[in-house]
């Protein structure tokens, strides 16, 4: 539906690639096959390649992850696939799974599949609630239920657009700790903070948090290269796993992505990213804050790809959605950011692919028709 022509897509978690250099990947290209075909078009390492582990070790050194082991690095298929992997290894039916309310549809999609418990924890604007992260933990320890691990996004995250302050995640981390709960760490938008701002990732305070990065939204999403940094306890068995899932990773695309991280300034064009989701989201904010009736709120994100509306219980966001699509607009209704049924007066709208053209004018109808569906 989103991609129909001449629809301004909400529901899109595509990101802009008008600036990536493209002269410079066209000449990274020719060179990786004229004088390294043989090698990026044959099999591989089954946890990836060297070249592009050891550019990965420095580029989570900006969130301040400066002990990272090559061996700990599994390159995955993108970071779905690492989720994935790691589900597959941990999780039997019926075991729990702690995660943010609401959380990203995807990974909901890959626990629901391996018929695992989502809890849902409390969440605002930002972020995971440790006081609810706390009692929810209480509560299923009191009926004698298995936590298998908590999954969060802290940074920017999808779908709430929120970023995790320092003494939350600091706290988080010693709930987990004290209970002896796994936290996965999800990150594909830390690097995407508006104003070049980084938020330190749980992995650098604890060696036993899984850390989950992904090339997707900071670069091109087409070569589908991410990676999993494991706890050392775990990332033999993640592995073996990813090895019987892929054999291995595109070893053409990890080497694509390390030259460009080698061979380009890839930090001044993500600069040029930042400041361009910028812009999309302040458009998206003046529109909403001009527009949408009372009884509405949203998130008001400082990085990432994401806002996250809350709607009056009058509204039905899917009908919404519906009515919004005869007009030329698509979102996502919230309902696919839960497993437990709620979200039918939430939804998820992205800024990352729209104009801010088309931002203006999608915002402004979403807003007329919320108007419309409250007044009945």
């Amino acid at each position: 539906m989103s991609a129909k022509p001449g629809m301004i897509s909400f529901a899109s978690g595509m990101p802009e690639l008008s600036s990536l250099p493209m002269d410079s990947l066209a000449d990274i290209t020719e060179d990786l096959m004229r004088n390294r075909g043989m090698e990026v078009m044959q099999y591989g390492a089954s946890t990836g390649t060297d070249h592009l582990k050891a550019q990965i070790i420095e580029l989570m050194k900006l969130e301040g992850i400066e002990n990272a082991k090559p061996e700990d690095i599994i390159v995955t298929t993108g970071s779905q696939c690492g989720l994935d992997i790691l589900t597959r290894v941990l999780i039997d039916p019926e075991d729990v799974i702690l995660a943010e309310a609401p959380s990203y549809s995807g990974a909901m999609a890959v626990f629901t599949g391996a018929q695992a418990n989502v809890v849902h924890v409390g969440a605002d604007h930002e972020g995971l609630i440790p006081e609810e992260l706390e009692k929810t933990v209480e509560e299923l320890k009191a009926q004698g239920r298995r936590i298998k691990f908590l999954y969060t996004i802290p940074s920017f995250q999808n779908p709430g657009g929120t970023m995790m302050p320092q003494e939350r995640r600091d706290r988080v981390r010693e709930i987990c700790d004290a209970n002896h709960i796994l936290i996965t760490e999800d990150n594909p938008y830390g690097l995407l903070g508006f104003e070049g701002q980084v938020g330190r990732a749980m992995r650098a305070d604890d060696d036993n948090v899984v850390y989950l990065g992904s090339f997707s939204k900071m670069f091109a999403p087409g070569l589908r290269v991410g990676w999993t940094l494991a706890p050392s306890s775990l990332s033999k068995i993640l592995g073996l796993q990813a090895e019987a899932a892929v054999l291995n990773p595109s070893v053409f695309g990890q080497e694509l992505v390390a030259e460009y991280l080698e061979k380009t300034d890839w930090q001044a064009v993500l600069n040029q990213y930042r400041e361009l989701y910028g812009k999309r989201a302040q458009a998206l904010m003046d529109v909403f804050d001009e527009f949408m009736p009372e009884g509405v709120t949203w998130t008001r994100p400082e990085g990432g790809f994401y806002s996250w509306i809350t709607l009056p219980e009058s509204v039905d966001s899917y009908e919404l959605c519906m009515t919004c699509i005869d007009r030329g607009v698509v979102f996502v209704p919230g309902t696919a950011f839960y497993t437990d049924g709620r979200g039918t007066h939430e939804a998820r709208v992205s800024f990352c692919h729209p104009t801010e053209e088309d931002i203006r004018k999608g915002a402004e109808i979403f807003a007329t028709a919320l108007k419309e569906a409250i007044s009945g």
